[in-house]
């Protein structure tokens, strides 16, 4: 990670910079495997937007060892799902992150979705971050992410130049509990309500609305 650079800006994927029905369809052909009532699975990621697959299948009744089986059975349906159902970025999302690089940021992405997938949206949207953080059985979405950023950070104070910009609570907290100063929501059903709740310092309705929060 640069040394030079002024700020770290940690992006979630989904619903932040890209939409796309390859997620829900996954976790909707995981449940139909598993014996899950769909319904059930579809309220679930309506009143848990932004958890990890394992929080989700956890809250259908999952113990664990099935709730970590089902979430590699995910990964593996989202990959193949892609194909079918491509991610689509956001309007504001590539004139945002090259605007950020323009003025020196360092970009971080931090996914549920898989190393290989999140590499995938990369390329065909041409973005370019400094450290790209997918979900690994070893490495999920979560503290293990910064402890990652960490391990690359020029020193121990990285977090207090830090942003992240995400849809879900879950990121919200997660800025929070690592003491990031500058926790963007961005609202995409409405409801700012939770994200605030969860810690958001700022709660937009599009992405391109963070380059005004940013500092230059």
């Amino acid at each position: 990670m640069k040394e030079s650079m002024e700020r770290i800006v940690i992006f979630d994927l989904d619903d932040t910079l890209v939409h796309s029905r390859a997620v829900r369809e996954a976790f909707a052909s995981v449940a139909r495997e598993r014996g899950i009532d769909v319904t059930l699975m579809s309220r679930a990621l309506d009143t848990l937007p932004g958890r990890p697959a394992q929080d989700i299948f956890e809250a259908l009744g999952c113990d664990a060892g099935e709730a970590q089986a089902a979430t590699e059975r995910f990964l593996t349906c989202l990959d193949d799902l892609n194909g079918h159902l491509p991610t689509v970025a956001y309007e504001d999302a590539d004139a945002t992150l090259r605007e950020l690089a323009a003025r020196g940021s360092t970009l971080v992405l931090s996914t549920g979705s898989s190393p290989e997938r999140a590499q995938q949206v990369l390329e065909q949207e041409g973005w370019e971050f400094e450290v790209v953080l997918g979900s690994t059985d070893a490495c999920r979405k979560g503290r293990a992410h910064y402890e990652q950023v960490a391990a690359t950070a020029p020193d121990d104070s990285w977090t207090r130049r830090a942003i992240t910009v995400g849809d879900s609570p879950a990121d919200m907290r997660l800025g929070a509990e690592h003491g990031v100063p500058v926790r963007i929501g961005i609202d995409r059903d409405g409801d700012p309500r939770p994200l605030l709740a969860a810690g958001a310092t700022h709660v937009v309705g599009a992405l391109s609305e963070i380059l005004r929060i940013i500092p230059v």
